[in-house]
């Protein structure tokens, strides 16, 4: 029930945002995205930017249907019934929760099953989206899908940190209510109260990350970069250790950067710091 109310809730602000001018940059019939995996006890919880257009749409801007439907569409539901159809609203909670199950996951973002991305920096630090029941769960902190990278966009950012966009992302977090968050991006990271300790892993010094705990206490990490997302502002050049930054997108990397930054998060939190 707690789930159906969020869902409602989201499709809420999304139909007041189809009103606005931001309305024109989301993918309107798109339904909101709760979650990427099925919510269970004991996990951690991942969180990104918003889901991208390719969670929902083909490359010629087609929708996704049959076996490459990810999501609910809503098609010709309008907002209204699609608040009051139970069948529709259970399916996009199901739908979202299968994400990784079903084998519908966009692995050029998350990773394969022992390959890298996110995957990879989740597999140093002893976790991964794979697993039944999954021991990680993704979220973003904006839930509705836009045409464009929301970092594009001149009011992106404004629209994600909307207080009802804020309240909504919180609330996920209560009812999934994991054990630990990894907030992914410089500017995601800035959007949370609660971080206290800023370091550079030593062999890898081109990564910034950020320790502290949620407001509700859950212990949470921070990285200034996304590893799906290949280090984008680094450019062609070498750290000061004289490693390509190309090298961190590869697995081996990617797994020493989880190990390194699991080893720094025990060692905090032995220190009982808050």
């Amino acid at each position: 029930m707690e789930a159906v109310q969020l869902l409602q809730d989201a499709i809420r602000f999304q139909a007041t945002l189809c009103e606005t001018s931001f309305g024109q940059e989301l993918i309107s019939e798109a339904s909101p995205v709760l979650w990427y995996g099925r919510p269970r006890a004991n996990q951690w919880l991942t969180i990104g930017t918003n889901p991208s257009r390719g969670e929902f749409l083909h490359r010629d801007g087609t929708p996704r249907t049959g076996q490459a439907q990810k999501f609910y569409w809503r098609d010709a539901l309008s907002f209204e019934d699609y608040l009051g159809n139970e069948e529709a609203l259970q399916e996009t909670i199901e739908r979202a929760s299968a994400y990784f199950e079903s084998g519908r996951a966009t692995t050029s973002w998350f990773g394969k099953p022992g390959g890298a991305k996110l995957e990879a920096l989740l597999n140093g630090m002893g976790r991964t989206f794979y697993d039944n029941p999954a021991s990680v769960i993704h979220v973003d902190f904006f839930k509705l899908a836009t045409y464009e990278q929301m970092g594009k966009m001149k009011a992106g950012r404004g629209w994600m940190e909307h207080p009802t966009s804020i309240e909504l992302l919180e609330r996920t977090i209560t009812t999934i209510n994991p054990t630990r968050l990894i907030v992914l991006g410089r500017e995601n990271c800035r959007a949370f109260t609660g971080f206290s300790t800023t370091g550079r892993l030593e062999a890898y010094p081109a990564i910034t990350y950020e320790i502290g705990r949620h407001e509700s206490g859950i212990p949470m990490i921070g990285l200034h970069m996304k590893p799906s997302e290949v280090f984008v502002g680094l450019g062609n050049g070498r750290d000061s250790n004289g490693l390509h930054y190309g090298s961190y997108a590869k697995r081996e990397h990617l797994l020493r950067i989880g190990q390194a930054l699991e080893t720094i998060m025990d060692e905090w939190l032995v220190d009982g710091r808050v």
